[in-house]
């Protein structure tokens, strides 16, 4: 398979196998590599650490914790970011905590893989907090970072927040807000029912609103049955991607929680008659 059998040229194709999402390929040759007895450094536990961070792939990544402390690198921010992303996915919030305070002199990477957790985990306040301590440390967050917090404001109802952070970004920062940002936005509002005040979000902003904003107000629709946002919202998804299927099914998933059978027959004779097809796992 390799030519070398060296760390780097083992680490290399790790890192490979694990951009392109071939996790058994990664995983075996990992294996492999433990069985040459190679010293295994920074970069390596990087690649794989994000492969255990999968929802199926817990186990993994315990073990790999274990070797971690083996080999003396849980205090390199690199491995010790990922361990607290791994964590956040796969194991709980004081797993990502212990992990995280592993780390010698964390960077912005390794804090904004700790205010994603507290987002993941509905600890809104608390990445907040985080967030603050960063800003005292003397490090600016970036988009990324942004994200992870507007995430947080989103998962804890925190509106009033959200909308300063996402306004903190450009006037303090100068970092100008993408679709992923608004969408979160989108999000903070939706969860709280605010569902007009989302729509006016959308219809104010200065760009144009891209399939994935407007996907985020349609399940915001699903969950509080508004039907008649819920089609527009479908209606704006299906105009920008009129092949993909995930806005015919919600869009027919709120008319059958309401009862409207008829409008969930339009929506599969519609799907039927353009030749979208449902993709495996949805519902309609």
């Amino acid at each position: 398979m390799l030519g070398q059998k060296d760390s780097f040229s083992y680490s290399s194709l790790i890192s490979g196998y694990a951009q392109s999402c071939l996790i058994k390929e990664e995983v075996l040759l990992f294996c492999a590599m433990m069985k040459s007895n190679l010293a295994v450094n920074s970069y390596t536990l990087t690649s794989i650490l994000r492969t255990s961070a999968l929802p199926n792939e817990s186990g993994i990544g315990t073990q790999l914790h274990a070797l971690v402390i083996k080999v003396g690198l849980g205090s390199e921010v690199s491995v010790g970011s990922s361990l607290v992303t791994m964590y956040s996915e796969c194991g709980g919030l004081k797993d990502c905590e212990n992990a995280f305070n592993e780390i010698e002199k964390p960077d912005l990477i390794g804090w904004t893989a700790l205010i994603s957790s507290y987002a993941w985990h509905g600890k809104g306040v608390k990445a907040l907090r985080v967030c603050e301590l960063v800003k005292k440390e003397g490090i600016s967050h970036d988009s990324v970072t942004f994200v992870g917090i507007l995430s947080a404001c989103s998962h804890s109802g925190l509106i009033e927040e959200g909308y300063y952070y996402l306004k903190s970004m450009a006037k303090d920062l100068g970092i100008q807000p993408g679709y992923r940002h608004y969408a979160c936005m989108v999000d903070i509002l939706g969860r709280s029912g605010k569902l007009r005040e989302a729509e006016k979000f959308i219809n104010d902003l200065s760009v144009e609103p891209d399939a994935f904003i407007w996907r985020t107000l349609l399940s915001a629709c699903k969950v509080h049955g508004d039907v008649e946002l819920g089609r527009l919202a479908a209606k704006n998804v299906i105009e920008l991607e009129p092949n993909h299927s995930g806005a015919y099914v919600a869009l027919s998933n709120i008319c059958a929680d309401i009862g409207q059978w008829e409008a969930v027959l339009e929506i599969r004779s519609l799907m039927k008659g353009i030749g979208v097809r449902k993709e495996r796992g949805s519902s309609i």
